[in-house]
């Protein structure tokens, strides 16, 4: 259950005109902004809230959690694909269970996709891989994302762009899980994609009226029955990023932090992890 100051924060965040945004300032006045991201996004999705583009107009430096714009695709995939290899010629099927297996293999049919042509990743990867093939179907696309729309306009106008982690880290991250866990992201993305368009719209549509109450619990609904997965993907990532943000305000430029919405909502969210740093965080109105 979310602690009563988070419960305050997100029943005060529900006034938000758009995404919901904070501002942060330290004891000397430096400041950043913070912004939920959602990473899938239809064309119907355009044009996206002008809070984005204001949000961004204010920043002299925009971070995400990679710096899109020092990423290679052709390296960056092979370098996925290293990392997601299953060793000692282990399959698929040495890995999962019986059941999960078969739940994979016919949502695979349903994509399009043989999976004997995944069956020598760990299924972390074969998760991603169904995530991806599954939102394009539905029309969501990550090149629509709202990272993908600020990459654009940064690189057009010359604006930096930093990453809170590195390629490597964030693969290390999925690759780092047990094979329980592995298994749990799988079937949490196998069994969600039945109604991911219902629940996707549902998230466009609080992300962009900044009504996190309603953001919070289809987001935090996804990782109920998973705890450590959610520890993993989210609790640990968040708390890495601390120290870095707290650097960037030690800097003279101003930041635009840009982040999957599920790491402003739930427990240990950045929004209050910065709080217990002293630090002065006010909804963006």
């Amino acid at each position: 259950m979310m602690r009563a100051a988070a419960l305050a924060l997100l029943s005060a965040a529900t006034a938000h005109a758009g995404p919901a945004a904070w501002h942060v300032t330290n004891p000397e006045g430096a400041e950043l902004w913070l912004l939920g991201s959602v990473h899938y996004l239809r064309e119907r999705d355009y044009p996206l809230p002008a809070l984005v583009d204001e949000l961004y107009g204010r920043a002299d430096v925009i971070v995400m959690e990679l710096d899109l714009d020092d990423i290679d695709p052709l390296r960056s995939q092979s370098q996925f694909l290293a990392a997601a290899m299953l060793t000692g010629g282990a399959t698929l099927p040495d890995v999962l269970s019986s059941e999960v297996y078969s739940l994979a293999e016919a949502r695979a049919g349903t994509l399009g996709i043989d999976l004997a042509l995944l069956e020598r990743f760990e299924p972390w990867m074969v998760a991603i891989t169904m995530l991806d093939l599954g939102m394009g179907q539905l029309g969501y696309r990550a090149d629509r994302g709202l990272e993908q729309y600020l990459l654009g306009k940064a690189s057009a106008e010359g604006k930096e762009i930093l990453g809170l982690e590195t390629l490597e880290t964030q693969i290390a991250v999925f690759d780092g899980l047990a094979v329980a866990e592995q298994e749990a992201l799988l079937v949490q993305t196998l069994t969600e994609l039945d109604s991911a368009d219902e629940a996707m719209t549902q998230m466009i549509e609080a992300w962009r009226t900044g009504r996190l109450d309603a953001l919070a619990a289809t987001l935090m609904d996804e990782f109920e029955s998973f705890p450590d997965l959610y520890a993993a993907l989210v609790v640990e990532r968040n708390t890495s990023w601390i120290a870095t943000l707290e650097e960037l305000l030690a800097k003279p430029e101003s930041h635009l932090v840009v982040v999957g919405a599920l790491h402003l909502v739930g427990e240990h969210n950045v929004v209050d992890l910065l709080a217990t740093r002293g630090l002065t965080i006010s909804p963006v109105q």
